[in-house]
């Protein structure tokens, strides 16, 4: 199955979400237990005691008791249980908006995937994905409250237990937000206008090739350091922004223009043609040529 890196944006508002569950329990994993997959949903996965091992796409996160991993639908990821006799777990899996298909397994099936069943990923506005961590530590009560509560809910099964389902991880999703948002660092001073000038720049000429070097140079600093002020900033890392500007430009290009969509590859920053076709579909979920014509339809 193709690494599938960029996930099919939604734009949409808090109060457009409407998460739907498709399982949720609480359950303990010895070490001999490992899965390595993908998953058509989110995932969340809470640590309650021992610890455990993600890699996510290569990058390795370990998570212990108080922990909170957030597993996208279109990432690849291994689980390790790294204490005996076991970890204990809250796992949730769901989508962000009612309605998502829920018509197949929860795991993909490599051989054979579809890729129109992964789940889309809210952007709250065109640069600032809903999530934009893997792990939360130091989880607050609150938020292990409401876990519990809906995975108690939703396995109970009681009269309307759907309603009270949604509900409740409309508040856990917020939580999380909040939490999120109140672990991010903030920018340097001495580099927030240099880091706004920067943002603006890429904003004005998304085809330059924007390497960290090139950006690094803008600031004068180091490259790791330049990522960090810049995810402080934005919220988002300086590489996925400059894709962001870059697809949001290629849409108003096949909206409001007649070029050629090997023209707009090149015009957004692309030199390979093909591989802008596939990452417009991985974000969008259609072929560029199918998103010029649906949006002059509606």
């Amino acid at each position: 199955m193709d690494n599938a890196l960029f996930p099919r944006i939604r734009q949409t508002t808090l109060r457009d979400i409407s998460p739907v569950i498709h399982w949720a329990r609480q359950h303990c994993r010895t070490p001999d237990f490992r899965w390595s997959r993908r998953i058509y949903d989110f995932q969340l996965i809470y640590v309650k005691h021992g610890e455990i091992r993600a890699t996510i796409e290569g990058d390795l996160i370990e998570a212990r008791a108080g922990s909170l991993l957030i597993l996208a639908p279109w990432q690849h990821h291994r689980i390790e249980v790294l204490t005996a006799p076991h970890a204990e777990l809250l796992g949730i899996h769901f989508d962000f908006f009612d309605g998502a298909t829920n018509s197949h397994t929860i795991i993909a099936d490599e051989y054979n995937p579809d890729p129109d069943a992964f789940s889309d990923m809210p952007y709250l506005g065109a640069d600032r994905p809903i999530i934009t961590e893997s792990l939360l530590t130091n989880v607050s009560p609150r938020i292990i409250s409401l876990f519990e509560n809906v995975i108690q809910e939703w396995n109970d099964r009681q009269q309307d237990y759907d309603s009270v389902c949604k509900g409740l991880m409309i508040q856990l999703i917020g939580l999380l937000l909040r939490q999120q948002n109140e672990g991010r660092g903030t920018p340097h001073p001495k580099y927030e206008k240099r880091l706004l000038e920067l943002v603006q720049e890429i904003r004005n000429d998304c085809s330059r090739r924007w390497s960290s070097t090139d950006m690094a140079k803008f600031l004068l600093v180091h490259e790791d350091y330049m990522s960090r002020q810049f995810k402080a900033m934005m919220g988002i890392g300086p590489n996925k922004f400059v894709q962001t500007v870059r697809h949001q430009e290629a849409k108003r290009l096949l909206r409001e223009t007649d070029q050629t969509i090997e023209w707009i590859s090149g015009a957004v920053g692309y030199e390979d043609f093909h591989y802008f076709s596939r990452i417009f579909r991985r974000w969008e979920g259609m072929s560029a040529m199918q998103f010029r014509k649906l949006s002059r339809t509606i």
